[in-house]
């Protein structure tokens, strides 16, 4: 008969040691504020080859975007005119943004243009705030409720195809702009890069 005993070869249990980092690995910065009636979270990562920036008030990731802007736009004059310290304006957004979706799908195809501003806007804060220095790509996602008013709209056109007057009741509705500039705002407030 064979034995399954196998002979001891002094091979004695792996010892692991475990060190208590005294900080984030990776720069992080939450916020969660209260925006037109929703808790809205934004979090700011700053890895060392992308920045990642997630804007929710459904709890999930939503649509993924990846911004890239040329780090030597047309004109630098947009760099230093802007102050970052007036957090009541924006920087104007960069013509050498480029914007592309990554994964998901927005909540109807009038959000389409709507998600872009948002990433764009987004992609110019982090680059006026680092003077545009850093080159890293930018990645968000964005998962936002659908308005009240943009409910009733949709409901009163039921069966009706009118994308491009949804498009332009959402990129011109008060409430938008409300809930645009207050995530802006976050946005500023969750600087890591």
């Amino acid at each position: 008969m064979m034995s399954t005993n196998r002979p001891n070869t002094g091979i004695s249990a792996l010892k692991v040691e475990v060190t208590p980092i005294k900080g984030p690995v990776i720069p992080t910065s939450t916020l969660t504020v209260t925006i037109s009636g929703h808790p809205t979270t934004v979090i700011a990562q700053s890895f060392a080859d992308r920045i990642f920036i997630t804007v929710t008030q459904l709890n999930k990731f939503g649509v993924l975007y990846q911004a890239v802007t040329s780090s030597a736009p047309s004109s630098s004059a947009g760099y230093l005119d802007f102050e970052p310290a007036l957090k009541s304006t924006l920087p104007p957004p960069l013509p050498t943004t480029s914007v592309s979706k990554l994964v998901g799908t927005e909540p109807s195809p009038a959000h389409m243009a709507l998600y872009q501003l948002y990433v764009a806007q987004i992609a110019s804060i982090v680059k006026h705030s680092q003077n545009g220095q850093d080159g890293r790509p930018l990645i968000v996602s964005l998962a936002l409720k659908s308005s009240a008013k943009e409910g009733e709209k949709q409901a009163m056109a039921f069966g009706e195809d009118d994308d491009e007057d949804d498009e332009s009741f959402l990129m011109t509705s008060p409430e938008e702009r409300e809930r645009f500039m207050a995530i802006m705002k976050a946005v500023q407030e969750c600087r890591v890069w």
